[in-house]
């Protein structure tokens, strides 16, 4: 890490904006996530199971991806993978879009998810270099769910009725490709994890890591699987679609206030007591969304799930961060969190599929809780290591 009289050349405000341009690329898919799925049911007849099914393989190509970033994301050109990687999704969105076939729609959701991954991947490592992550995570959330907002506007009323299924992987594309110039602003690699001393992890300081991977990984999938199924919820209790529509782009402006809500407290408060709030929101909406057949308590609930994910990913992501100096296992926060979305949406499908949403609910409420002990004890067990790590260097 940088000492606080050092200049840290990541700071500099094009590679930041670079960066979240980046990161709000790779995260379009999971803002319009729930109006892909109910347009593909809509456009297809497909069954529940068959568009949870969708998300699934979406984010088993994302993880994929982002898994073996790993591996080479500090030693490649990060502008070179960018640009390829948003070919890579096209790709996939048009197969999928354009395909006569369920088979050709799962193919092309696994294909854009690993071009997705790419992206994604570069943009968190390229902010976890900066010097205080945690504020631009809650940056970089914000670009991705105004984006978000834009496109489920727009989507619903204009792109659908007229082009249908295709035109929203066309609409889709062209976003990433309006958004692709910035890109250039990146520099070819980071400033950390290169050096042998770096590359150095004792298991013992990487176990705290892992629990915050882990609760990654469960934040995600129980907000996916809610949010991956509040279109449903809402045409299941009979509200008009362009209401519900606009309430998920209204829910998005919840989301963004959540992450600038992050990026305005950085590290004031650290990482634990705004994760342990964001789960609070988080339960207090699935409680709203138990009355979902009353549109105001529909709404209601849907918007703090909206604003836990702003306030909580930002700060899920920066617990990895501050829990890996190193920068080695940062990257490792992008699957994490692929794993939580892929899981999250089949999951979801699964309980559903006899018509009630009840065991969605419930199943949103045991994952966040599960995540919240795990975050819990990776702070604690990363400040434990740090005091022995410093009473061992002291002399």
């Amino acid at each position: 890490m940088n000492s606080p009289t050092q200049k840290n050349a990541m700071d500099a405000g094009t590679i930041v904006v670079a960066g979240v341009i980046a990161s709000a690329i790779g995260a379009i898919f999971y803002n319009t996530l729930p109006m892909y799925l109910g347009a593909a049911q809509d456009h297809r007849s497909l069954g529940n199971e068959q568009i949870g099914l969708i998300g699934t393989l979406f984010f088993l190509g994302y993880t994929v991806c982002s898994s073996s970033a790993f591996f080479w994301i500090r030693k490649v050109d990060w502008r070179v993978v960018s640009y390829s990687a948003i070919a890579v999704a096209a790709f996939g969105l048009l197969v999928a879009g354009g395909g006569s076939s369920y088979i050709a729609l799962l193919a092309g959701m696994f294909v854009a998810g690993c071009g997705f991954a790419g992206i994604y991947a570069v943009g968190t490592t390229l902010l976890s270099d900066t010097s205080n992550p945690a504020r631009w995570y809650g940056a970089k959330i914000t670009a991705e769910a105004a984006i978000g907002v834009v496109l489920l506007v727009i989507l619903p009323a204009v792109v659908l009725p007229r082009w249908g299924f295709i035109g929203l992987s066309a609409a889709m594309i062209a976003a990433m490709v309006l958004l692709a110039p910035s890109i250039i602003l990146m520099p070819p690699r980071g400033v950390r994890g290169t050096s042998e001393e770096e590359q150095a992890h004792r298991v013992g300081e990487s176990q705290s890591v892992w629990f915050a991977l882990i609760a990654c990984a469960l934040f995600m999938c129980g907000q996916t699987a809610i949010w991956g199924f509040v279109e449903r919820m809402g045409a299941g209790a009979g509200f008009n679609p362009t209401l519900v529509g606009t309430m998920l782009a209204v829910s998005l402006t919840f989301a963004v206030a959540g992450s600038l809500l992050a990026a305005w407290l950085g590290n004031r408060y650290g990482c634990l007591k705004p994760l342990i709030s964001a789960h609070l929101v988080f339960f207090v909406g699935l409680a709203a969304l138990t009355r979902g057949h009353l549109f105001e308590a529909y709404a209601l609930g849907a918007c703090l799930v909206m604003f836990s994910v702003g306030l909580g990913i930002s700060y899920s992501v920066s617990t990895v961060a501050e829990l890996d100096p190193d920068g080695r296992f940062v990257v490792l926060s992008v699957p994490a969190i692929g794993i939580g979305i892929m899981f999250g949406p089949g999951i979801a499908g699964f309980l559903a599929r006899g018509g009630s949403f009840a065991p969605v609910l419930a199943f949103g409420f045991i994952t966040l809780m599960i995540s919240l002990l795990a975050f819990i004890y990776a702070e604690r067990h990363g400040r434990r290591i740090a005091g022995l790590t410093e009473k061992r260097e002291t002399p």
